[in-house]
């Protein structure tokens, strides 16, 4: 027996298979019938639509056989798309050197006629194959293989269109769930923008008509203050969020030196750490990077250490991160109040978001946690937390590197 022989390029042919996500899916009527039509036209007990993966010839679908897969070592299919011809056709298998003596003649379904056409999508690789088989020797007519030459085009037809209807529900997804961000966003506005802004306008207008004494009205001015800190976050996550919604595709990477960003993140929160007494910790590895877009990143770091110190006074807040084999770990930790795990559940669920006052009576919309988790997401990473009450908070996020 001779095995397939396998191309050094391989990898690119398997990397364009691998795009149509359809090994070991569901068997479909219209790929079923195709092969059915195969084995009746070519008068043949058997008919294979098969995938050729790196290991095994996968059946999309299957006509006159039980099995699901070949090991490719051993698969008629496997010689099929490395062969140069239009068509790879064996009368008989018996007599054939290279397969004389394979398992599949020799036993179930003891093949002695093969005719196999690679299945060649738009970019020119062979994905698979569209084949019909008997026990006994045979050969096709012009008019078969033309047929079956015919149907291999089809078939292409049927993975490229299973390919383009998933892209269009991908984005279907997608456009659904950013219409949900949108009207969350538009809620979140009505109440968190207007409703402070209108309580600050209130308190002017009582200021301005001399109606409060001189220690009501500095006390309601700093009351204002902090309600105005809080609505000047909720804007500047809102203006990231849509910036980012602008550009489109996605975001635009660099290789970023995650250490200095950090430091020029503490920097811009040394005012408000110093008024908590809060100390701000660097423990990121002096020699990480990773390629990124460093606005989203700023983002999410903006938001992890607000958070942080919103809840933390006269503690530490520290940011931790390193490569381990091919991922990037960082934590943004605190020694903060802490959550219950009902509100650890609910922290980045945007059907059930929350503000909770900090430890200074900062307010805040909740919306910054959602939308980082959103970034988080949509940079290829992962966010989950970790709190304990009175002990403090850690976020835990791992990216590729």
């Amino acid at each position: 027996m001779v095995p397939p022989h396998i191309p050094s390029d391989d990898h690119r042919r398997l990397k364009e298979l691998y795009r149509y996500e359809v090994l070991d899916t569901s068997y479909e009527d219209e790929f079923n019938d195709v092969a059915q039509l195969a084995a009746t036209i070519c008068k043949t007990p058997i008919a294979l639509i098969s995938m050729v993966d790196a290991k095994r010839q996968w059946f999309k679908a299957k006509y006159g056989i039980e099995d699901n897969e070949f090991s490719r070592d051993i698969s008629f299919c496997g010689h099929t798309i490395t062969a140069d011809s239009s068509i790879f056709e064996i009368e008989d298998a018996t007599i054939d050197e290279r397969f004389i003596d394979n398992p599949l003649v020799t036993g179930e379904p003891y093949i002695r006629f093969y005719a196999g056409v690679p299945l060649v999508n738009k970019n020119g690789f062979k994905v698979g194959t569209i084949s019909v088989l008997d026990t006994k020797p045979g050969m096709l007519s012009a008019e078969q293989v033309f047929t079956l030459q015919t149907m291999a085009k089809q078939v292409v037809k049927l993975l490229d269109q299973n390919l383009l209807n998933k892209q269009l529900e991908h984005q279907q997804i997608k456009l659904q769930q950013q219409m949900e961000m949108q009207n969350r966003i538009l809620s979140i506005i009505a109440h968190d923008v207007r409703n402070p802004i209108g309580a600050v306008k209130s308190i002017i207008e009582l200021n301005a008509r001399k109606i409060l004494s001189q220690e009501d009205s500095v006390e309601l001015m700093n009351m204002a203050g902090k309600q105005i800190d809080g609505t000047v976050e909720l804007l500047n996550n809102l203006v990231d969020w849509g910036s980012m919604q602008m550009r489109g595709k996605g975001f635009e990477t660099e290789k970023v030196h995650m250490r200095t960003l950090v430091s020029n993140m503490f920097k811009s929160f040394e005012v408000m750490a110093s008024l908590k007494s809060n100390i701000m910790v660097n423990l990121v590895d002096e020699d990480l990077f990773i390629r990124s877009d460093i606005n989203a990143m700023r983002f999410i770091l903006r938001n992890l250490i607000s958070n942080a110190n919103k809840f933390t006074k006269e503690g530490v807040i520290t940011v931790y991160a390193h490569q381990e084999a091919t991922k990037i770990m960082l934590s943004v930790s605190d020694t903060g109040v802490g959550m219950t795990l009902e509100m650890q559940t609910k922290l980045f669920d945007g059907e059930h978001y929350q503000s909770t006052t900090g430890t200074g009576n900062e307010k805040g919309s909740g919306l910054g946690l959602i939308l980082t988790k959103d970034f988080v997401q949509m940079l290829g990473g992962t966010i989950y937390v970790e709190s304990h009450i009175d002990k403090g908070t850690s976020v835990y996020l791992n990216f590729k590197e």
